[in-house]
Formats: C-alpha cells, sequence, structure tokens
C-alpha cells in the first residue's frame, strides 16, 4: 500500500487520490443494487414530509412535479454520471478535487457532509413525536431531551456494526416501508369515496404552482429530495459502481416519487390542510381514515423505519469523514477503523457528538415541532449549496477528461454536450430557487418570515463557520504526520484481509 501511496502522491491528472485507493483495498463489497436502492430511498424519502406538503393543499402536487423537474432529475444525472467516471469513495468530495482543486473538494464534501449533523439532531425528536402519537402520550422538556439523546446514541451504536447486516436490515424494512406507502394511500382513498376529499380538490391549486401564496413549498421539496449523492459516499463498498449506480437512481427516484406522492395525496384526501400537523399528520390521519388501532401500530412501524433510516444516515456520511482524513483534512485518528466491521469508528462517534450539542442547545429553546423545521430550513439552505458541486463538476469534467469519455464506456448524461448544458442550467435554476425559498420564506404559518430568516440564517452561519475551524485547525493537525505514517494502520488491515482471503481460498 505505501509504494502505492507514493505513486499517487506525484501529482498527475491520473495519480490516484488516497481517498481513491485506500478504501478499495480495506472496506468489503457488500452493497448490491436492491440494497442501494432501499439505501438511496432511506437517505432520500422520509413520509414525514408529506405532513408539510399535505398540509400547503392540492398545489403541493404541482410542487413535487415542479421539484423533481427542476432537481431530481439533473441531480439524479450528474451523480451517476460522476459516480461512474470516479468510482471511489468520497463522492462529492472526489468529484470536485478531480474537476476544482483540493480545497474546493473539502468544501463540497463538508457542505454534502453536514446534513447528518443536523438530521440527527432533529430525527430523535421526530421519532418522539410518532411514539408520543401512537401511545396518546405526553412529555416534560427535561424528560423528552433525555429521549431523544438516547435514540440518538442508538442511531450510532447501531451503525457501529458490520455494513452487511445493516444490509440486511435495509433491505426488509424497505417492504415494510411500501406497505406502509400503500396503506396510507388506500386508506385515504377509501375516505374520501365515502366522505368526499378533506381538503377540497383544486383543478387550478392541483396543476398551477402558487409562488405567490405557497412558494415555501418549492424549498421544502427541494430539501426533501435532497440526498441523491449521498450513496456515493460509499462508492468503494458497491459490488459493481457502474452497473448498480444508475439502476440505483433510476430504481430509487422511482419508488421515492411514488412513496411521496402517494403518501401526500391519502393524507390530503382525509385531513383538511389546516388540521394537518407538519410532523405526524401523514400518520394521524389513519386514525380518521383506518380502524381503530391501525394508527397507533403505523406510528410504531414508521418510528422503527426512522430508526433504521438514522442507522443508514451514520454509515453513509461517516465514510466523508474518513475520506477527510486519508486526505489529511482531519487527523490520523479519523481514519481509525474497528478491525472487525471495517467501520470508521471514529467518525461515527463525532458526528453522534457534535449532533448531541446541538440537539441539546436547540431543543431546549423552542418546541420539539417548531425546532425540528427550523432545522430542517437551515439544513436545506446548507445542503441546497452542496448541489453545485455536482452539477458543475460535470461540465468541467467533458472537457478536462474528455479523453476518458472517448475511451471508456460508462453511464452518462444523453445527448452529448447539448443533454449536459441543458441538464446543469435546469439543476442550477431549481437549487438557486430552492436555496432562496428554504432561506427567506417561513415553512411555519405561524411564524413570519423575520423569525423564520433569523433561525435559518443563524444555523447556516453556524454550520459555516464550523467548516472553517474543521478546514483550519484539522488540516493543520494533519499534516505534522505524514501521508505514509498516517495510513500505516491501514496497511495492517489489508494484510489482514489478504491472509484471511488466502487461508480461504
Amino acid at each position: 500500500m505505501t509504494q502505492e501511496l507514493q505513486t499517487s502522491a506525484s501529482g498527475s491528472r491520473d495519480s490516484f487520490l488516497p481517498a481513491e485507493l485506500v478504501p478499495e483495498q480495506v472496506l468489503p463489497k457488500v452493497m448490491t443494487t436492491f440494497g442501494l436502492v432501499a439505501t438511496y430511498v432511506f437517505i432520500i424519502c422520509w413520509i414525514s414530509n408529506s405532513s408539510v406538503m399535505a398540509a400547503g393543499g392540492w398545489t403541493a402536487i404541482p410542487m413535487w412535479i415542479l421539484g423533481i423537474i427542476t432537481f431530481l432529475v439533473p441531480a439524479g444525472m450528474a451523480v451517476a454520471e460522476l459516480g461512474n467516471l470516479w468510482p471511489g469513495e468520497g463522492g462529492v468530495y472526489i468529484w470536485a478535487t478531480r474537476t476544482m482543486g483540493e480545497t474546493w473538494g473539502f468544501v463540497g464534501g463538508y457542505l454534502s457532509w453536514i446534513p447528518v449533523i443536523l438530521v440527527t439532531a432533529s430525527t430523535p425528536a421526530i421519532m418522539l413525536q410518532f411514539l408520543l402519537l401512537a401511545f396518546h402520550a405526553q412529555l416534560g422538556l427535561t424528560v423528552s431531551i433525555i429521549l431523544q439523546l438516547v435514540l440518538l446514541w442508538a442511531f450510532v451504536g447501531l451503525a457501529l456494526a458490520k455494513l452487511a447486516a445493516n444490509q440486511r436490515v435495509v433491505k426488509t424494512v424497505f417492504l415494510f416501508y411500501l406497505v406502509l406507502t400503500a396503506v396510507i394511500f388506500v386508506s385515504g382513498l377509501i375516505y374520501a369515496l365515502k366522505n368526499g376529499s378533506g381538503t377540497p380538490f383544486d383543478a387550478h391549486a392541483a396543476t398551477v404552482p402558487d409562488f405567490t401564496g405557497a412558494g415555501f413549498l418549492y424549498g421544502t421539496v427541494l430539501l426533501y429530495l435532497l440526498g441523491v449523492e449521498t450513496p456515493y459516499n460509499m462508492g468503494a463498498e458497491f459490488l459493481s459502481v457502474r452497473k448498480s449506480g444508475p439502476k440505483m437512481v433510476i430504481w430509487g427516484s422511482v419508488a421515492l416519487v411514488a412513496i411521496y406522492l402517494l403518501t401526500t395525496l391519502g393524507t390530503m384526501m382525509v385531513l383538511p390542510s389546516d388540521q394537518i400537523d407538519p410532523v405526524t399528520g401523514v400518520i394521524g390521519m389513519l386514525g380518521k381514515a383506518a380502524p381503530k388501532g391501525v394508527m397507533e401500530v403505523a406510528a410504531i412501524l414508521f418510528s422503527c423505519i426512522l430508526f433504521v433510516i438514522m442507522v443508514t444516515y451514520q454509515v453513509a456520511y461517516s465514510r466523508l469523514i474518513f475520506v477527510s482524513g486519508l486526505e489529511r483534512h482531519l487527523p490520523r485518528i479519523f481514519t481509525h477503523l474497528n478491525p472487525r466491521t471495517r467501520n470508521p469508528v471514529t467518525a461515527l462517534l463525532i458526528q453522534g457528538v457534535i449532533s448531541s450539542l446541538i440537539l441539546v442547545g436547540l431543543y431546549s429553546q423552542s418546541s420539539m415541532a417548531n425546532v425540528t423545521v427550523f432545522i430542517q430550513g437551515g439544513m436545506s439552505t446548507v445542503w441546497l449549496i452542496s448541489g453545485f458541486f455536482f452539477l458543475v463538476p460535470v461540465l468541467v469534467a467533458r472537457k478536462k477528461y474528455a479523453d476518458r469519455y472517448a475511451s471508456e464506456q460508462f453511464w452518462r448524461i444523453p445527448g452529448g454536450t447539448v443533454g449536459v448544458w441543458i441538464t446543469v442550467i435546469i439543476g442550477t435554476l431549481g437549487t438557486i430557487g430552492g436555496i432562496y425559498y428554504s432561506f427567506a420564506k417561513s415553512w411555519l404559518k405561524e411564524v413570519g418570515d423575520g423569525v423564520w430568516m433569523t433561525w435559518t440564517g443563524s444555523i447556516s452561519v453556524g454550520m459555516a463557520l464550523l467548516g472553517v475551524v474543521v478546514y483550519f485547525f484539522g488540516r493543520r493537525s494533519a499534516h505534522k504526520t505524514s501521508s505514509e505514517d498516517a495510513l500505516a494502520h491501514l496497511a495492517v488491515l489489508d494484510l489482514g484481509n489478504t491472509q484471511t482471503t488466502k487461508s480461504e481460498s
């Protein structure tokens, strides 16, 4: 491994980055196409998001469609092409580094990673709200925060298990997710046929996006479609990136679009828009539309699904910290892998610590429901910016690596140069619109735009400052050790893996 690292340090255009070389040798390849589709859906699609959309009324439907056209499709095609061009661990970091330079690679990787901190800080509150719905209970603030921390560290603890074991759970729970979606939609449809739609149907609202009265929904839609690049953080762990990557994006996108649209429609067909809880409404509607007990079981089931989703999040995003350690943006300790599970232990633990601090700091200041949405708005603003780091690189890659495009066979955006430019322009305009409607327009009816911008702006600035600290202090500390010394412990893992392979053969 040391000789290969010395070769990678030559600085030529085609030399390997440590992030491309090392994970291939020390991480197991266990991600199948079906497992990747399930992972893709879990990272992007949360049916609790349909509660917010349904509360916006029938204009939510054209907003969903607009978001799919202007963001999901362009983003999906861009990451599928880049993931096939550079099928390595680290996703956005590798793509941006190869096309825009090392510093921009770090910025893109950081912006793509930071959502896991905010998601992990807010998800325990969402889970708790569904459990409280199921048991018809209430909790005090202190008990609530303690339970949220317990849930958070349970995510982290299970993420330390072997990836193969996590994948088996993910595949099974994915099927339950589809069943839950069907229950919500069918219950809503039957209720509407008997009693009329809870949110009266409006043909104009259902076909024409209302940016004047409900522009904030566009920002929420883009947040709910973010994450298409995330599975590529584990590129070295795909059984076959070039075969499974495009299938993952296509079938995963079809599944998440169906889940979102069906659960949004199911909720609107039962409840008036002003009676839909922005977090639990998608399950709460079953209390009115389904037999007694179904809502409670569904709320518990979705809490369990969220638990598995968050374990998936921890696993996928910890790879970016691991890669930052390999690239010496962070000290050697962040490259530490558990010898048995091959998971980046330090990366998972640091994610848990930072999320815990944010959870305690924010949820002690306001209601669970409001802070959950505030965090989502701040996360959307920051995360959407990371989109430029997989849209712009497609244009640069087509020119800078034209020889590879001419000599290699891999999936790419159809239509040649024209197709790429159309994809990037549409994706860029959609991303800019999403940033505006995430930052400047309140997602809560009872919260004004000024208060909303204060919260989302503060969260965004806080994440930016954290990035500056990580870049300067982490990089300075990491560069005190040579790359060979920093990665010496991984060579032992590689040797152990080789010996195991020989003994089995």
